[in-house]
């Protein structure tokens, strides 16, 4: 049995365009029956995705999309991401707050903010006024200050506004260059975040598994080491089958793959809003969503089952 789901895509709160209530009731609109907001690094946006599904009869799964590397540090380096799903259930008592990738993620924001701060004074007066006309980001909460896309979009659509912070499109073209350049950092062997980003894939499913968490590759033909990716795939419990960056044949490779493997499989969107909504053209199947869900009579009670 195949259940329609969206396992993977993304809000503001990491690299989206969505609230968590737009980004779950466009996902009702459609009829589907299980969703997940798996943002980047971060599960700050879940409780918010959890509130929107709960006045729908859709199954709301808590996830993230964390990265890890394949030959971290080498002429080969790539980032390499893995899918962690958890039971609805750590939802209750603040247990989804005690996660280790849940605090991982905090400490991410914090460094996150002081390196888009760090970089804004590099920037002249007129430049940084452009883009925190009100001076509100000094002050804002780490898990609230702007993400990655929301920082975009403060470059690329908010330079200019506020008194005397007019600037023209070739400069605002120059400042989002050269925020293009310097964030890639944030996340490679070149920045100051090894304990954050330098894990082997592995070690990497190792810290979701200790989490209660389900591992499921994502993506996994974007990589560019095969090798290493077909190894990672051995290892993890799941593949992303389906998904907006794999044409059908490549989804029926690793459809195969992962059944002929015996492993949990998903289908999603990996939206981000910056393109054309693609409906995964699959479900999931049952059997991975009892075995994230870990409750089968309760999950098939949310199901309709």
């Amino acid at each position: 049995m195949f259940v329609s789901t969206d396992l993977h895509g993304h809000t503001y709160h990491s690299d989206g365009r969505a609230t968590p209530d737009e980004y779950v009731e466009f996902r009702r609109s459609l009829g589907m029956k299980a969703i997940a907001i798996a943002d980047h690094d971060v599960l700050t946006g879940v409780r918010a995705g959890a509130v929107a599904a709960s006045r729908t009869n859709m199954l709301f799964i808590p996830a993230l999309e964390v990265t890890s590397h394949l030959n971290y540090g080498d002429s080969g380096e790539e980032q390499f991401h893995v899918l962690a799903y958890y039971p609805h259930d750590v939802l209750e008592n603040f247990e989804l707050e005690q996660k280790g990738l849940y605090r991982r993620g905090l400490l991410m924001q914090d460094r996150w903010k002081a390196f888009v701060l760090e970089w804004m004074r590099t920037l002249a007066t007129d430049e940084r006024e452009a883009l925190d006309p009100t001076s509100e980001l000094e002050a804002c909460p780490a898990p609230l200050f702007p993400a990655l896309q929301a920082t975009i979009l403060r470059i690329v659509n908010r330079s200019g506004e506020g008194p005397g912070a007019a600037l023209s499109e070739d400069r605002r073209v120059a400042i989002f260059e050269l925020f293009r350049q310097h964030h890639i950092d944030f996340w490679s062997s070149r920045g100051p975040n090894r304990d954050l980003f330098g894990w082997r894939p592995e070690e990497l499913i190792e810290l979701i598994r200790d989490d209660g968490a389900v591992d499921v590759v994502a993506h996994p033909t974007r990589y560019r080491d095969k090798d290493r990716t077909m190894q990672v795939l051995e290892y993890a419990r799941g593949i992303e089958v389906y998904t907006s960056r794999h044409k059908a044949e490549v989804a029926a490779y690793y459809r195969e793959f992962a059944e002929s493997k015996r492993k949990y499989w998903t289908s999603s969107s990996d939206d981000h809003q910056n393109a054309a909504y693609v409906r995964p053209p699959c479900g999931t199947p049952l059997a991975t969503l009892e075995r994230i869900c870990k409750q089968t009579i309760k999950l098939s009670a949310i199901l309709g089952d």
